[in-house]
């Protein structure tokens, strides 16, 4: 099953239905879920209008792409984290923000196209899009996104392949 999409700020996507400076973004992405860090460190962090996390997996990925777009990092914080729930709630502004810096920067764009990638070897739990990225400096890029949720129906980016925009091959 096969939908296209039009995002509000007029991004075009599809989907199908199936079962130095980048090394401490790469380190926010893979490094959170396994960091013995957690707990109250984002105590006092003021949750987003409607709370953390997106109502689908596609919303999550298109939010933090146009929130890094616009370098709005509290947007993209947001749908940030794993499936124990926002990034920000356990690591705190201090750890969180400088990351998301980084990769407004690397995700900068001039269009993307979001597809859902068939990958059953995540689990029920995860979803894999591949972005479309068109503009950015390495040119056109393809850029692999896992979402995952929290269980309470919340979705988050919690991977994404940086290096594709930095000094890594495409």
């Amino acid at each position: 099953m096969t939908s296209s999409f039009t995002t509000p700020a007029g991004h075009r996507g599809t989907t199908a239905r199936c079962g130095p400076a980048l090394a401490a973004a790469t380190g926010l992405l893979l490094g959170f879920a396994a960091c013995g860090s957690g707990g109250s460190q984002g105590a006092g962090v003021a949750s987003p209008v409607g709370g953390y996390g997106a109502e689908s997996s596609e919303a999550a990925v298109i939010q933090f792409l146009d929130a890094a777009q616009a370098e709005d990092y509290r947007g993209m914080w947001a749908v940030f984290g794993t499936s124990e729930g926002a990034a920000i709630e356990r690591f705190g502004v201090a750890e969180v923000e400088p990351r998301m810096v980084v990769l407004s920067r690397l995700l900068k764009h001039r269009d993307y196209e979001l597809r859902l990638a068939d990958l059953a070897g995540l689990g029920p739990d995860r979803t894999r899009y591949e972005v479309r990225m068109v503009g950015t400096r390495k040119g056109d890029v393809m850029v692999p996104f896992v979402t995952t949720h929290d269980g309470s129906g919340r979705w988050y980016v919690e991977q994404l392949q940086a290096d594709r925009l930095s000094g890594g091959d495409n």
